[in-house]
């Protein structure tokens, strides 16, 4: 059973293995609990979770071990990342899982995020005929391309969906640093300014990558949440292709409304810029996610 803790979610699978091998079979992937790390620690002052918060995951993970009973687990694995070695208490919600649950949640370090998220990637091109994998975190995105004669290569860029909805907060909307309130409605000089922005991001992709982009008939191929939630599952209903296009249009129909997810908005930005600077008018949306991607990642298990 594989545990990731996000921003505001736990994320949670569990695999079929044969018991003489590592080999995964099958993967039964149960859904997510919704938890609010990341809310909770935007409304502190020392960056301390909340008492409240403290409760409220103890009760998840209590939630999350009735699972593991379920389903008869034998291994559990719990990861977190950047949410958790930003709180000066992480460690105290650490030990009190661990005591009242026997969960042990191990906080990776950013190295060791990476490695795991460049494995994630990279198995979404061993299994598909798309050469190029883009994955967005929090922080951060990285371009990942499969080359039979060059082997793998990643690109890591600086900006994800949360630092980029934060640059289009502070320096472009000109907002305080930590304003809390919302980014849309965003105005049509904003919002060029954002995707220039993004343009400017997607102008750093090695010349590698670019080259494969442009060959007749590849695909690019995203995964995580960004791909798979936020905007992209009210544009593709299905999950399956991303048009430029209809992104265009959702980003002009959703930049004036006040009502609007304002991560869901910047991530669309931030993809439409990078689309529109490597001309790219359709991306294949894979199903695949980390918390998946923890299953297949050996050093977890070892």
């Amino acid at each position: 059973m594989a545990i990731e803790i996000d921003a505001n979610t736990i994320h949670f699978a569990i695999a079929d293995v044969n018991k003489k091998t590592d080999k995964i079979y099958r993967h039964l992937d149960y859904g997510s609990l919704e938890a609010g790390f990341y809310d909770d620690l935007s409304s502190s002052d020392n960056r301390f979770f909340s008492s409240s918060m403290l409760k409220k995951a103890q009760k998840l993970f209590q939630k999350l071990r009735t699972r593991q009973e379920h389903f008869k687990a034998v291994k559990v694995r719990a990861i977190a990342t950047d949410i958790f070695r930003e709180a000066h208490n992480a460690e105290e919600l650490v030990q009190k899982i661990r005591r009242t649950t026997g969960i042990d949640i191990r906080i990776l370090s950013p190295e060791e995020e990476d490695r795991m998220d460049f494995f994630s990637a990279f198995m979404v091109t061993d299994h598909s005929e798309t050469p190029v994998v883009w994955d967005i975190g929090k922080e951060s995105f990285q371009l990942i391309i499969s080359d039979p004669k060059t082997g793998p290569f990643a690109h890591k860029g600086d900006f994800g969906s949360v630092s980029f909805m934060e640059y289009l907060k502070e320096v472009v909307q000109n907002k305080p640093t930590h304003f809390l309130g919302s980014l849309p409605p965003i105005s049509t000089k904003e919002l060029e300014a954002g995707i220039t922005f993004a343009r400017y991001l997607a102008r750093r992709t090695p010349v590698i990558i670019r080259k494969e982009l442009k060959k007749d008939k590849v695909k690019i191929t995203g995964i995580g949440s960004v791909f798979q939630e936020s905007f992209a599952e009210d544009i593709t209903r299905q999950r399956m292709s991303l048009d430029r296009g209809k992104l265009e249009k959702y980003i002009l129909d959703q930049a004036s409304s006040s009502d609007t997810n304002e991560t869901s908005l910047s991530s669309a930005i931030l993809v439409f810029g990078f689309m529109e600077e490597l001309d790219i008018s359709q991306m294949f949306i894979s199903d695949h996610n980390s918390t998946v991607g923890m299953l297949e990642f050996p050093i977890l298990w070892h």
